[in-house]
Parts: structure tokens; sequence; C-alpha cells
């Protein structure tokens, strides 16, 4: 190979300062130029279809992250097991909410019927109330007059009581008449 290199500038006809050998060959060899021109466009389709696979992979990474991302949220999210326990709770709620409102109806009512009862006891104080204070003003009177009867007898024994004791006072009825001379006759 050194041999080679060696008498390749001595030979006749070649151009030892052309550095791309293929550029000789343009004109003498078609099929070769055509290959190279070839060779050079599918590469360059090569390089762009290689930049499409990077900016897909990228793309698809993106996307796998998104899905890893939106996978995570939908575990985190309740399932059809918690959908299902969130109606039994709607159901109880509704039922809850049913029976205070009636409770609270049956409330108002005993309140009210509470209220009734307060204010009929508040008259039947009253009404005790007064009768005790009649009562007690009857009583004085009473007290009163029969203190004045004691006065005025001067203290003897009142006249009912004396006429019960002493039989010989004659005892009169209605138009005035003597009972005792009634019994003689």
């Amino acid at each position: 190979s050194s041999g080679i290199n060696a008498e390749w500038p001595l030979r006749p006809g070649e151009n030892p300062m052309n550095i791309h050998r293929w550029r000789k060959l343009e004109g003498s060899d078609p099929s070769t130029y055509e290959m190279i021109q070839k060779i050079q466009t599918l590469q360059r389709r090569l390089i762009s279809k290689t930049e499409e696979v990077v900016s897909k992979e990228m793309s698809i990474q993106e996307k796998e992250k998104l899905y890893i991302d939106l996978k995570q949220i939908l575990a985190r999210q309740p399932g059809p097991e918690v959908a299902e326990q969130l109606q039994i709770y709607q159901q109880s709620l509704k039922d809850k909410t049913k029976q205070m409102k009636a409770m609270s109806s049956e409330l108002n009512m005993c309140e009210a019927q509470n209220s009734e009862y307060r204010y009929e006891i508040e008259t039947l104080v009253r009404e005790l109330h007064d009768a005790k204070n009649k009562y007690y003003m009857q009583k004085r009177k009473e007290r009163n007059l029969k203190e004045r009867e004691r006065h005025m007898t001067g203290g003897m024994i009142p006249p009912l009581i004396s006429s019960q004791r002493q039989e010989s006072v004659n005892r009169f009825t209605g138009g005035g008449f003597n009972l005792k001379q009634a019994q003689k006759a």
C-alpha cells in the first residue's frame, strides 16, 4: 500500500491536486455518479427522517409524561364504590332532613301547647289569688263585724247564744207572736 502511494503522483494523466476522486469520474462513469447522488439524497432524507424521529420521540415522551400524570390524578379520583357510597349518604341525608323537619314541627306544636298551658296556669293563678283576696277580705269583714258587736254589747254574751241559754226569755216568730204563749194555749 505504501508503494501505491509513492507511485500515485507519477502516473501520467492523473492530477495529484484533485483530492475528490469522484469529481474526476463525474463525466466518465455516469452510473457511479448517479449512485453518489442517490446516496447523498438518501443521506439527506435519512437526516430529515432522523430529525422527525427525534421530534416524534420527544412528542411521545411528553405524551407519556402527560399520560402518567393523568393516570396518577385518575388514581386519586373516587371510583364507582365511592359514587355508590355518596348516593347512600345523600339518601340518608334526605331521610334525616325529613325526620328533622317532622321533629321540628312537632317541637313547634309542643312549644305552642306549652305556651297555652302557661297562659292557662297564669290565668288560674290570678283567679286563685283573686279568690284568696276575696276570701281574706270577707274574713276580715266578718271579724271586724264581730269585734264591733262585741264592743257594742260591752263584752256580753251575744244575743243568739244568750237566747238559747235563757229559756225564760220570750221567743217570737214571724209576726211577733210569742211562741211560749202559743204553747200554753
